[in-house]
């Protein structure tokens, strides 16, 4: 698998975005990438945490840009499972300069009366600021079959 950078804007429709190189206008970086299917339930956030670390580390990021990644990673795929439909899963890559684009793609928006957060109001809401803080750029796309992918990118320089 490869990577390509994901669309600049938000809200963007499309279908071909996906761990999978290259930007037009832009050279090619060489990437790694890894993609994980989760059950969509409580124990997901721990698992994509637990696996993504194991890679990023076999991929030699830097601890500083791990523990970034997977406060994303807790994040996105916290509130995929909580907020949206099956199926979900999340994906890495890492780029050569040092960059990490983190992915979850979920079914898309779960009926309002059907969310799996029983939390309190003021334990909840902060994801997309925690988010915004730690990444150099992040957004969401939609493909025509309704999934949602939300992306990040964490490290020294924007895709």
């Amino acid at each position: 698998m490869t990577c390509t950078a994901p669309p600049t804007a938000a809200g963007t429709t499309d279908d071909s975005f996906a761990p999978t190189a290259t930007r037009p206008s832009a050279p090619a970086r060489t990437a790694d990438a890894w993609r994980l299917s989760l059950q969509c339930g409580p124990p997901a956030p721990a698992t994509a945490r637990r696996e993504a670390r194991r890679v990023m580390h076999a991929w030699g990021a830097d601890e500083e840009t791990v523990d970034d990644a997977l406060l994303v990673v807790s994040e996105l795929v916290t509130n995929a499972v909580q907020y949206a439909e099956p199926p979900v899963a999340v994906s890495l890559c890492f780029f050569d300069d040092r960059a990490i684009l983190v992915a979850v793609t979920d079914g898309g928006p779960r009926p309002e009366d059907q969310h799996d957060d029983d939390r309190p109001a003021d334990e909840h809401g902060r994801g997309t600021f925690i988010v915004d803080a730690v990444a150099v750029g992040a957004g969401d796309v939609t493909g025509r079959d309704g999934r949602i992918n939300h992306w990040a990118v964490i490290g020294p320089s924007a895709l």
